[in-house]
């Protein structure tokens, strides 16, 4: 797709005014609702939940490529604008930096205000931990940890796919990530049946995961953060979590901030605890809060700058 330099450009654009849209046709939802309705059928149509789990995975991701390619190209036979206009859309529809920066920022105010209630309430919208009894540092600790995490899979991954094959490979990729969250779970119900889809997700994620850490540190020097302490904790801690991925982009935020994260949470009232990333550093406060949303824009631009030139050299 020759526009895709310039549909990355966009897509961010739009984000930064539009931010994420939550309505019934947003197509991540589509695709949440797809695999709901896959997921009985497998299992009746599988005795092996292992392989019936595969079939969702493979199902959901190549269907999701095809539309989207479909709708890409169809509407770039009809005009070469509509074609840019839907490769906008799909990458647009796959990332969203502005809408975190946006909660974190929510959340940062209403504790600066003492409503620690509100807080706790728009917390929980964006992470799956228990957030009823937690205070001002459990909270900024709980923040701070989800931009980290997600600015790999909200961010770098999927303009990494977009960057590679355009908004059908960065939808293919959201499908892949919707997936994982739906059924990746290591508990009774999903062990076997969501293994694939896990597998899958880190698979997708390992390159963006480790590019992660040097984005995060270069924009640590613009933001007059410690790019030095991103990079150097990043590195020695990025492995510290069972997910070969999920802890790249946390642990490049603490060396960042000088901030210690990790440690002991709850989920559905059972506490669980997680490594020590920055071990060395200090407790989270409010005030880490918009400094790491700084840090997530301006990554966030870094990567859109680097992907687009990328993108543009491989069209040439």
């Amino acid at each position: 797709m020759t526009t895709t330099h310039y549909a990355i450009i966009l897509a961010w654009a739009l984000d930064q005014f539009f931010k994420d849209p939550v309505f019934f046709l947003h197509p991540v939802r589509i695709i949440g609702r797809f695999i709901a309705a896959q997921e009985n059928a497998y299992r009746k149509m599988f005795s092996n939940e292992f392989v019936g789990g595969i079939f969702l995975s493979v199902m959901t991701v190549s269907s999701v490529w095809l539309v989207s390619f479909s709708v890409c190209l169809a509407a770039g036979r009809a005009h070469p604008a509509l074609g840019l206009a839907a490769n906008t859309a799909l990458i647009f529809f796959s990332i969203s930096p502005s809408a975190l920066a946006a909660e974190g920022t929510r959340i940062f105010n209403l504790l600066s205000e003492g409503r620690e209630g509100e807080a706790r309430k728009v917390l929980s919208m964006i992470v799956g931990r228990d957030t009823e009894n937690l205070g001002p540092v459990e909270i900024s600790r709980a923040c701070v940890e989800t931009i980290g995490e997600n600015s790999v899979d909200g961010l770098i991954s999927p303009l990494f796919f977009a960057m590679l094959g355009g908004g059908p490979l960065a939808m293919a990729y959201r499908a892949v990530n919707t997936c994982d969250s739906m059924v990746g779970y290591r508990n009774e119900r999903y062990e076997k049946f969501g293994k694939f889809s896990a597998r899958l997700d880190d698979a997708a994620n390992f390159v963006p995961a480790r590019l992660s850490i040097l984005f995060i540190s270069v924009a640590a020097f613009f933001c007059r953060l410690n790019a030095f302490e991103a990079l150097k904790t990043g590195m020695r801690d990025r492995l510290k979590h069972p997910s070969p991925n999920s802890a790249h982009g946390e642990a490049a935020f603490a060396g960042a901030l000088g901030v210690r994260l990790g440690g002991r949470s709850h989920y559905g009232g059972a506490a669980k605890e997680k490594p020590l990333l920055g071990q060395n550093f200090r407790p989270t406060e409010p005030s880490d809060i918009p400094k790491a949303v700084l840090l997530l824009r301006i990554t966030s631009l870094l990567v859109v700058v680097s992907f687009s030139i990328a993108a543009l050299l491989m069209e040439i």
